[in-house]
């Protein structure tokens, strides 16, 4: 998720990024989530479909994202017949840019518009990986260490931002010649080996379901009318707030945090501060 936040520099030298295209492109990984409900059509489908086929499409979903999303910063991609249609589209979305939750805006560089179809792509899987990831440790764990299956996967999970933080200037600057491209090539690498592992699974939770002889959603299945159980929850409600608060404070830090080390604690080399932030 936040693989360009250490080359925030880079971007602007070599896509001509400003900090505008870069907060707005970063910030379009939730577009599709919050503004076109895919979230709560991603926690149906869990309760449809269940964990092990949830896993999969989100795991792909992530890979399709991401690989757009390096499209659009690799060099293939300039003077390109779609960084002319990018260029010259997606300039003005109505209502969205009355309300000032566009995506895209008029001058944004087509690199930048794509990766955001690629970013919002990746988010719609992310969101949903995230859901399903606890569903499944529920469903693993349930009577037994949950809340500790459950830190101990958080924590594995922040050693993940630790990688790209650290790694993504490394991969960037390799060799001694810039390319972003490779920064965003090292986390479609890392969906590549993540979407493996949920295959991998999915046969695992599939022998569970064999070796206990219950349905995957025999106990709880969706229903409509829960709709309206869940948002008359004043537990519920709680919780999403303290989300809200929460994420409105670390997300968006993250995606600037490495950057204002950079730039503010005169590191030597520069790329010293995502380690840091990392």
């Amino acid at each position: 998720m936040d693989i360009l936040s250490p080359i925030k520099d880079l971007m602007q030298s070599e896509r001509g990024w400003d900090s505008l295209a870069f907060g707005t492109m970063q910030g379009s990984e939730t577009f599709l989530n919050v503004f076109v409900f895919f979230l709560i059509f991603a926690g149906i489908i869990l309760d449809k479909m269940g964990v092990r086929f949830t896993a999969l499409l989100s795991g792909g979903v992530m890979l399709i994202g991401a690989v757009i999303k390096w499209y659009a910063v690799a060099e293939g991609f300039k003077g390109s017949g779609l960084e002319a249609w990018f260029t010259n589209n997606l300039n003005y979305i109505p209502v969205f840019d009355e309300l000032g939750i566009s995506p895209f805006y008029q001058g944004m560089p087509a690199s930048a518009k794509l990766a955001a179809v690629g970013f919002m792509i990746f988010g719609c899987g992310v969101e949903m990986a995230g859901i399903t990831v606890s569903r499944g440790i529920v469903k693993w764990f349930k009577g037994r260490e949950i809340a500790l299956a459950m830190g101990s996967e958080m924590a594995l999970a922040r050693l993940g931002v630790a990688t790209c933080m650290i790694f993504s200037p490394f991969f960037a600057k390799l060799g001694g010649q810039v390319d972003v491209s490779r920064s965003v090539a090292f986390g479609v690498v890392l969906l590549m080996i993540a979407l493996i592992m949920f295959i991998v699974y999915f046969f695992m939770d599939k022998k569970l379901d064999a070796q206990t002889g219950e349905a995957e959603e025999k106990d709880e299945p969706f229903k409509i009318k829960d709709i309206g159980k869940i948002l008359s929850s004043g537990g519920f409600w709680l919780v999403a707030l303290l989300c809200v608060l929460y994420y409105s404070a670390i997300f968006p830090f993250q995606k600037y945090a490495v950057n204002m080390l950079q730039c503010n604690l005169s590191f030597t080399p520069p790329a010293e501060g995502s380690f840091w932030a990392g």
